[in-house]
């Protein structure tokens, strides 16, 4: 009987119904696609924040440890400390569990030289390095890396040019093109200059060469003074900062949590670990200033996504509440011959909960399409189809049917019957 009634009740007024249905269908799609948005941010943002620079170091251990010595902090040793360059192809092995977060290597190597009668500062690095990944070749170094760096005039592509930082150029009156003959102990180079970095940082003070170039300088063949590392992490929560306080305060459970969560220190733990005799540490200036804005950025978006909701579910009650005032009779008159008010009740929502289902449906699939499309539009990238959205899609139609419905529903069974019928 109850199905009968239901049949009934959904095949009359049907622009009314019509009118429900559209109403979730519209308000859901913008929740979806506000949600598939906040989904992908996370990646996209960290994508785009690149330009922030590295935000792992990796370093010698032995460069890495301090000596204090009578409150003066002195070097680590007198003698420079390496790592080894072939080392660093590991972030990208097939072994190792971050390979795909990690966007990008820059290795250094430093060295004390002269130019022009001047000591400068000489920095060798990749610039466009190929890498074998096992699936795919890697180009990456310090235009990957770097993404912050302008250069004025062109990128070195052979072992015999550099770049000049803009504090050096001017000390040394140098422009691109310029031929520039460097000294590093007895050892001598030329180098031609192909442009000159704006960095913002100390690299504007030094001469920016081929790492093979600067390795033969200092007969250090395969060797590296640090690394930098451009890694796709998630921003830190409390349970990142209590390791940070405190790693032996972490229950067995936690630890593993943290260790398997791409968190700034767990991914440079792991690259600690997998590069004999390194220390790697977390540039705290890059990743928390990455996470702030994440989090902000995704917090706005899921609460423009709960206001979206909230006014979808007003604007469903001022249509709902319209249906049940003209319905009121009928309620009255199933009342009259014998239903119970939560008989009625159970009707009213099995139908608000088919609308809501049905409005659910349709925005599953415009809701992700209109997500996609503002991926596309904010990013400029293309985004995937999350499943969990689409599968969610008319759980939230059933809900937000309900929460539109269910008090003037509510109001309308707990009328007086005889007053209604009577036209009061």
């Amino acid at each position: 009987m109850l199905s009968r009634i239901l049949l009934d009740s959904l095949t009359r007024r049907l622009s009314r119904k019509a009118l429900s249905v559209v109403a979730v269908w519209i308000g859901l799609t913008l929740v979806l696609a506000l949600l598939s948005l906040s989904v992908d941010v996370g990646d996209k943002m960290n994508l785009e924040l690149r330009s922030f620079g590295a935000n792992i170091t990796v370093e010698p251990l032995a460069s890495a440890i301090p000596v204090d010595v009578g409150g003066h902090r002195l070097a680590a040793e007198a003698v420079p400390s390496y790592l080894d360059e072939a080392e660093l192809l590991k972030l990208k092995a097939i072994t190792f569990f971050w390979r795909n977060n990690i966007l990008g290597v820059a290795p250094r190597i430093r060295a004390a030289g002269q130019a022009k009668g001047q000591d400068v500062d000489l920095v060798g690095v990749w610039f466009d390095q190929p890498v074998a990944t096992g699936s795919e070749p890697l180009v990456t170094g310090a235009r990957q890396v770097y993404t912050h760096w302008a250069v004025q005039g062109a990128w070195p592509t052979r072992a015999e040019e550099c770049l000049v930082g803009s504090a050096a150029a001017r000390r040394l009156a140098l422009a691109p093109g310029d031929t520039l003959a460097l000294a590093v102990g007895r050892e001598q180079l030329t180098l031609k200059v192909t442009g000159i970095l704006t960095s913002g940082d100390k690299d504007d003070g030094s001469i920016i060469a081929p790492l093979s170039a600067v390795q033969g300088l200092v007969h250090a063949p395969g060797k590296v003074s640090s690394a930098d590392v451009s890694a796709l992490t998630t921003p830190d929560n409390k349970l990142a900062e209590k390791y940070r306080q405190d790693p032996k305060a972490l229950t067995p459970d936690e630890y593993d949590r943290w260790y398997c969560t791409p968190y700034p220190g767990a991914v440079a733990k792991q690259v600690q670990e997998l590069i004999p005799g390194s220390a790697a540490r977390v540039v705290r200036r890059v990743s928390e200033t990455q996470g702030m804005v994440f989090s902000r950025t995704k917090g706005l978006i899921v609460l423009l996504a709960a206001l979206t909701f909230v006014v979808c579910s007003l604007s469903v009650t001022g249509i709902l509440t319209a249906a049940v005032l003209e319905r009121r009779p009928e309620m009255a008159l199933l009342q009259a011959i014998g239903a119970r008010r939560a008989d009625v009740l159970v009707l009213f929502l099995a139908e608000m909960a088919i609308l809501g289902i049905a409005g659910g449906v349709l925005a599953a699939l415009t809701g992700p399409l209109l997500g996609r499309w503002l991926v596309s539009l904010v990013f400029g990238s293309t985004a995937e189809l999350h499943l969990a959205v689409v599968l969610v899609a008319p759980f939230l139609g059933l809900g937000l049917a309900w929460a539109g419905g269910l008090w003037p529903v509510w109001q309308a069974v707990n009328q007086d019957a005889a007053q209604v019928l009577h036209g009061n």
